[in-house]
C-alpha cells in the first residue's frame, strides 16, 4: 500500500513540475510562442495559452478555418461565445456576427438553445462548441438545424468517447457530484459515444469531420484525434417550373 501511495506522489510531483508547461508551443490565435499552462479538472498539463486563454478546441477551430474559410462573408450565430473565438471570427470579416447564450452577460441574444426564438433559415454558420453536453442535445440539434440556412453549416464540438458505441446518459445521476463522477464535469449531462454522428444527422444534417493530427498536435498543443463536426444542411431542392 505504501509503495502505491509513493508512486502516486511521484506522478503528482511530475504534474506540479509541468503545471507551467514543458514543451515550446505556438498559439495561432494570438501568436504566443512559449509554454502552455495546465487547465481543467481532471487537471491536464500543457493545454492553456497564458496570453489569450485558448484551449485545444479553440486552436483546432482556427486551424480548420485556415484550411476551409468558414466565416468570411457569412452570417454567423455563435453560442456561448469564447473571447478568443469571438475575436477570430470577427477578424474574418463575416457579413454579420450574433452571439447567444441563456445565462452569460454581454451577448446579443438571450436564447435557450433547446427552444430558440430565431426565425427559420437565418444563418449561414452556427458555432456550438462544448454546449451540447450540457443540454437536451436532441432538442438543441433540431433547433440548430431549423435556424441554419440551406447549404449552411453547424460547427459542433463536444467531449466524445469514440470507443463507446452509444452515448451514456442517466437521468437519475443528477447534482454536481453525480454529474462529475458519471459525465466528467459537474454540469454535464452525458458523455457522447460514437453514435453522436447519428444524433447530429437526425434532423437532416450531412456530417463531416475535421480531426486534430500531426504536425499540428505537437506544434499547437492540440488534443490528439479531437474532432470538429461539420454539419451541412442540404440545399433546398430546385423548384419545378
Amino acid at each position: 500500500m505504501l509503495r502505491t501511495y509513493i508512486r502516486s506522489l511521484k506522478f503528482l510531483s511530475r504534474s506540479v513540475r509541468y503545471a507551467f508547461g514543458k514543451f515550446p508551443r505556438e498559439c495561432p490565435l494570438c501568436n504566443y510562442h512559449g509554454k502552455f499552462l495546465g487547465y481543467g479538472y481532471p487537471y491536464v498539463c500543457d493545454v492553456y495559452c497564458p496570453q489569450c486563454g485558448s484551449l485545444e478546441r479553440h486552436r483546432l477551430l482556427y486551424i480548420a478555418d485556415q484550411q476551409k474559410d468558414f466565416f468570411t462573408g457569412k452570417t454567423i450565430l455563435h453560442f456561448a461565445p469564447e473571447p478568443g473565438v469571438r475575436k477570430m471570427v470577427t477578424q474574418r470579416a463575416p457579413k454579420s456576427y450574433v452571439t447567444a447564450d441563456l445565462f452569460a452577460e454581454g451577448v446579443d441574444r438571450k436564447e435557450n438553445i433547446e427552444a430558440l426564438t430565431i426565425e427559420d433559415n437565418s444563418f449561414d454558420v452556427v458555432i456550438c462548441l462544448h454546449v451540447l453536453e450540457h443540454v437536451d442535445d436532441r432538442a438543441a440539434i433540431s433547433e440548430l438545424y431549423r435556424v441554419t440556412k440551406p447549404n449552411g453549416l453547424l460547427i459542433a464540438m463536444f467531449p466524445i468517447i469514440e470507443g463507446w458505441q452509444e452515448t451514456y446518459e442517466n437521468v437519475e445521476k443528477t447534482g454536481p457530484e453525480n454529474q462529475l463522477l458519471h459525465f466528467g464535469q459537474h454540469d454535464h449531462v452525458r458523455f457522447f459515444g460514437n453514435d453522436a454522428r447519428q444524433r447530429l444527422a437526425s434532423p437532416g444534417f450531412m456530417v463531416d469531420e475535421f480531426t486534430a493530427v500531426e504536425p499540428f498536435v505537437s506544434r499547437y498543443g492540440l488534443m490528439r484525434g479531437e474532432k470538429i463536426f461539420l454539419c451541412r444542411k442540404p440545399a433546398e431542392p430546385a423548384q419545378l417550373p
